[in-house]
């Protein structure tokens, strides 16, 4: 096997030199991107508001073209909507006329995977998620953290060869927030698929991640992609306690604040 075969073997996403601008920017939205996410990890993109983190994604997916530069998945080329890759955005999109059991299934069905193995699998995930005695309530009678559980039961339950995520949980209350982290934790670590999570909070990167990739001010361009040393499975509340987090967190605080003052040193 050649060597760049062996790296298609290993390589899950990749950009090449990707720039995106769109129609009437005056400048892009992102520029000269080039990094590579291996398959089975978790990697978390930082960046202030504007860099083009969710530009990232959206190329990802093939919902938008690059400018210049190619998007690879898989070793081949994004050329339209990467089918096997499934994304949870910040509004969880679930469809208001549907149960929780019929949103969860929804990508089962559309594969038709015969109706016992789907329930099966539905049933499987709904206790995973914790939405056990929610199956037939609609998603306005959920709370929002319910709201993300189903969200990401539904992303998770047909095992895509990626998730992309983009801040799903941005909007919840801080005790919501850790408990959905520490609950994405466990589940990615089963399901052991690779995910690709967009994130401004510093704290959410460093647990949930296996490598930062950070991002610069608009146009975004990649600053570091740094490496997260600590192991599998975790726990959140010991990793706060850890000297290693508040060395990863002081020095992805330092890329930022550097970022910032740039501009004014110019």
């Amino acid at each position: 096997m050649s060597t760049k075969q062996r790296a298609h073997q290993t390589e899950a996403l990749r950009f090449d030199n990707v720039t995106l601008e769109f129609p009437g920017s005056h400048r892009p939205a992102i520029e000269d991107v080039s990094f590579q996410i291996d398959r089975g990890k978790f990697v978390a993109v930082i960046g202030p508001s504007g860099c083009g983190k969710s530009t990232l994604l959206n190329l990802a997916a093939g919902l938008l073209a690059p400018t210049a530069g190619q998007v690879f998945f898989g070793g081949e080329r994004v050329t339209g909507v990467n089918s096997e890759a499934a994304y949870v955005t910040q509004q969880t999109n679930l469809l208001p006329w549907l149960s929780v059991r019929a949103n969860i299934g929804l990508a089962l069905k559309f594969r038709k995977v015969p109706r016992p193995e789907r329930e099966e699998r539905i049933a499987r995930w709904i206790r995973l998620v914790g939405l056990t005695g929610f199956e037939d309530h609609y998603p306005r009678e959920l709370s929002g953290g319910m709201r993300k559980r189903c969200a990401i039961a539904r992303a998770l339950i047909y095992d895509p060869s990626i998730v992309l995520m983009d801040e799903p949980f941005g909007p919840l209350d801080a005790i919501t927030r850790l408990k959905l982290q520490q609950e994405l934790l466990n589940l990615w670590e089963e399901h052991n698929g690779t995910l690709v999570f967009v994130t401004h909070d510093l704290n959410e990167a460093i647990y949930l991640a296996d490598e930062v990739v950070v991002m610069s001010e608009g146009p975004g361009t990649i600053r570091r992609v740094l490496p997260v040393p600590f192991g599998r499975p975790r726990t959140i509340g010991s990793l706060i306690e850890s000297p290693e987090f508040a060395e990863l967190y002081n020095d992805l605080w330092s890329l930022f604040t550097s970022d910032r003052q740039q501009p004014d040193a110019a």
